[in-house]
């Protein structure tokens, strides 16, 4: 599943492991991270597209999954 292949997980993942990639992902690719550590402008939009694709995948996940 492609949600969580961006998530890195697998659906055999236990709950806590996705919350754990979620989280590890979110502080990765969140924007103001990006924009504090000074990167060029191309490499936010990047990180604000991959921000919304995690939240999308994690979201979906949740539904899925009813946690």
């Amino acid at each position: 599943d492609k949600y969580y292949k961006l998530l890195g997980c697998t659906p055999e993942s236990t709950e806590q492991e996705i919350r754990s990639q979620y989280k590890k992902l979110v502080k990765d690719f969140h924007p103001d991270t990006i924009i504090a550590k000074g990167l060029p402008e191309e490499f936010i939009d990047f990180a604000t597209k991959r921000f919304r694709e995690i939240q999308e995948a994690y979201e979906k996940i949740k539904q899925e999954r009813k946690f």
